[in-house]
């Protein structure tokens, strides 16, 4: 017996291949249709995703694997990151210390080193450092020095200024120094005898450059 054919509207041969289509793994998504998972999608217009409960949207990937990826460097504007190449924003903030003593008092220093100025505790990581000081050699002192230390380590001079005779000179030392969580770093000074040369103005700053993962 034959079968009856009957006509079929446009309408309905649209959808049934896009359904087919669709099935098949050809489909694309376009500006107004429907977000296809594993899909290429394509849009024209800006998409937004937004929830009044709580985040809008979650990535999940594998170990090792970019849950999200782009495909310009442009800057994002807004866009809040709590790491940056493996370091929080707090380890990536500039911070250092410093320490000074006034031209108005001095410190007396002797052959043995003396800290004339010192940083307060610094966060574990990379410093810039700079110190400068007025040196006073009595006479009877024969010289005197003055150096950057880490206050682990007082007598490991990173840089040192040197004074071959007496009398008034201004030092100044500049490193790069590398300090662990809770360390200082200090301007030390000493002289060639004990008989009364001073330090007047000391000063040194410690700016942090890089941090270390343990900052």
């Amino acid at each position: 017996m034959l079968g009856t054919i009957r006509s079929v509207s446009p309408s309905a041969v649209a959808v049934t291949l896009s359904l087919l289509f669709g099935g098949a793994g050809f489909a694309d998504a376009a500006t107004g249709g429907t977000f296809l998972l594993g899909k290429a999608n394509h849009e024209t217009a800006q998409s937004s995703l937004s929830d009044n409960r709580g985040t809008p949207l979650l990535l999940i990937a594998p170990p090792g694997k970019a849950p999200l990826a782009v495909n310009r460097s442009t800057q994002v504007t807004k866009l809040d990151a709590q790491y940056v190449g493996g370091l929080t924003a707090t380890q990536l903030a500039v911070t250092g210390g410093m320490g000074v003593t006034t031209f108005d008092s001095s410190v007396a220093i002797g052959q043995s080193p003396v800290k004339v100025a010192s940083t307060g505790p610094l966060r574990a990581g990379l410093y810039y450092v700079s110190a400068s000081a007025e040196i006073s050699i009595n006479p009877s002192d024969i010289d005197g020095a003055c150096w950057i230390a880490r206050g682990s380590s007082p007598t490991m001079k990173l840089a040192q200024s040197y004074v071959p005779a007496q009398g008034d000179f201004p030092v100044a030392e500049v490193t790069a120094a590398r300090v662990t969580a809770g360390d200082t770093l200090q301007e030390q000074c000493d002289a060639g005898g004990n008989t009364g040369s001073d330090v007047f103005g000391a000063n040194i700053i410690a700016i942090r450059v890089a941090s270390s993962s343990n900052g």
